[in-house]
């Protein structure tokens, strides 16, 4: 195996394992609170905390999947450069349910980097939005670590090498 081909390999292997981390720590802020939520503002300061949390690691974890599987495209001898293409291939491979869902997903991570809103009712309704799509990602990111190491036989270790 050429050194090029085994080094996308090993840098998607250290994106799995990032995923998987990550993936724990959402799955970690998600259960914190018992969402839905009825209102941000009524929150104690230490649940406001796992609140943002949610929102941080939502907004890591979508953007490391979306990266994931560019490489993924990219090691299969694809071209990467058309995220569109990207995804419905993905969906063709059964990582995701659907292309206009994750697109969904990253419309809403989009609106949690750059919304301001102040309104109690639309902010609790944004954070109950990303609490009841985290159970997507998770999924996804599953998905997406069984068909990387059936596919591309990477190892555990490979992410420490």
């Amino acid at each position: 195996m050429n050194t090029l081909l085994l080094e996308r390999r090993r840098l998607l292997a250290l994106k799995l394992a990032a995923i998987a981390q990550l993936a724990g720590h959402l799955r970690y802020s998600r259960q914190r609170l018992p969402y839905p939520l009825a209102s941000v503002d009524a929150l104690a300061p230490e649940a406001l905390e796992s609140v943002s949390a949610l929102i941080e690691r939502f907004g890591k974890l979508q953007d490391l999947l979306g990266n994931a599987m560019r490489e993924v495209i990219v090691l299969s001898g694809e071209d990467a450069t058309d995220m569109n293409a990207v995804l419905s291939r993905m969906e063709k491979l059964g990582l995701l349910d659907s292309a206009d869902d994750w697109r969904a997903l990253r419309a809403l991570r989009n609106q949690a980097a750059h919304d301001y809103d102040l309104a109690d009712d639309r902010k609790t309704a944004f954070v109950n939005a990303l609490a009841a799509r985290t159970d997507m990602l998770l999924t996804t990111a599953s998905r997406m670590e069984h068909y990387a190491k059936k596919t591309f036989g990477l190892a555990d270790d490979l992410a420490q090498a």
